[in-house]
């Protein structure tokens, strides 16, 4: 298996500077498959469409990340295990940043060598 921590450091760089960009974040839909599942606080959506649909609210449109720390795992079938803390501003209160954490499982895409895709992923505001 290549490097997992490589991957996983490679994706968080791409789908927050991409979500980031209210231009590119429904290119976000490229990572996301028909099975893929999403737990935005206590919502869950699964497939691309109502994925990207929430991720792409209007209420979202902007948004900054700061990345603390990205942990990672071998996962199963190949995959890799992807845990993200950090602070996220909305609507320009970069002065008020929220305390965050998302996982992410990244399941290798049949046919596509390197390829992975967003099997499940989890979004969670840590309040003090």
């Amino acid at each position: 298996m290549a490097d997992f921590s490589s991957i996983a450091q490679t994706f968080v760089d791409h789908y927050f500077t991409s979500f980031d960009d209210f231009d590119r974040r429904s290119s976000l839909a490229s990572l996301y498959r028909p099975e893929s599942t999403l737990t935005w606080e206590s919502s869950a959506l699964q497939g691309v469409q109502d994925i990207i649909g929430h991720l792409t609210k209007s209420e979202l449109k902007v948004t900054r990340h700061t990345i603390s720390t990205v942990d990672s795992q071998p996962g199963t079938a190949n995959g890799v295990v992807v845990l993200v803390t950090g602070t996220l501003a909305v609507d320009n209160d970069f002065d008020k940043p929220m305390i965050f954490t998302q996982s992410f499982t990244l399941a290798p895409i049949p046919g596509q060598p390197g390829a992975f895709s967003v099997q499940n992923q989890i979004f969670r505001l840590i309040s003090g």
